[in-house]
């Protein structure tokens, strides 16, 4: 499977200029125009590398990396305009990888690129199933089948489902969650109060032990059943 790489930048000309860049090279490239789009991209493609730029809309590149780290310790790449040794050590420190200033040059982004990548070893494996005895989940097909019945979720639920299963036996909080799955706290914890209460209506009932458990005060957690 080819490196898939998120590429995060509102600057369409530098976008179209780095996916040439890395498809090129043979990488697989996705691209989101601000923050949030890149959040939800983050989660849905799970990218081995993620080249991010700071000033841009709905989401800034900091918030964006700091929601990233709190998941993720796939390698970050900043590429900013902004070059002066205070964003540089910051970004550092904030998680990322490395800093390149714009403009930049072709081949040195292509260099630190597979450096970054080299580090990591091999991308990990992005998993295009999930199976429990109770649910198997399509996440390419965007399908889910309890019990061998297809059940039809909307794209919000499907989401969310995803977001909890992935991580499976972890308590997830509503601020996380909102992130992952709205890209933004706007909102606030009701939207995953009721979509949570839309998946139990679609998954539970009296035969079938609590798949997503409430966690008072914090947030919720997917329990497979017997795990």
């Amino acid at each position: 499977m080819r490196n898939r790489i998120l590429v995060v930048d509102d600057e369409e000309a530098t976008t179209e200029l780095i996916c040439m860049l890395l498809e090129e090279e043979g990488y697989e490239v996705v691209t989101a125009a601000d923050g949030e789009a890149g959040l939800r991209a983050f989660f849905s493609c799970q990218p081995a590398l993620v080249v991010l730029d700071l000033i841009m809309p709905r989401m800034d590149g900091w918030n964006l990396l700091e929601r990233i780290r709190e998941v993720s310790q796939a390698p970050v790449i900043i590429l900013s305009a902004l070059g002066r040794e205070f964003e540089t050590i910051r970004g550092l420190y904030g998680g990322a990888d490395d800093y390149i200033a714009k403009p930049f040059r072709n081949a040195e982004l292509m260099a630190r690129v597979k450096v970054a990548l080299r580090k990591t070893g091999a991308p990990p494996r992005v998993e295009e199933q999930y199976r429990d005895s109770a649910l198997l989940v399509d996440f390419p097909r965007h399908q889910v089948y309890l019990e061998g019945s297809k059940i039809d979720l909307t794209p919000q639920e499907f989401r969310l489902l995803t977001a909890l299963i992935r991580n499976a036996n972890m308590v997830m909080s509503t601020d996380q969650l909102l992130d992952l799955c709205w890209g933004s706290s706007e909102g606030g914890p009701e939207n995953v109060r009721v979509y949570v209460s839309y998946l139990r209506r679609k998954l539970e009932d009296t035969r079938r032990p609590q798949l997503i458990e409430t966690v008072r005060e914090f947030g919720y957690c997917y329990r497979p059943p017997g795990g």
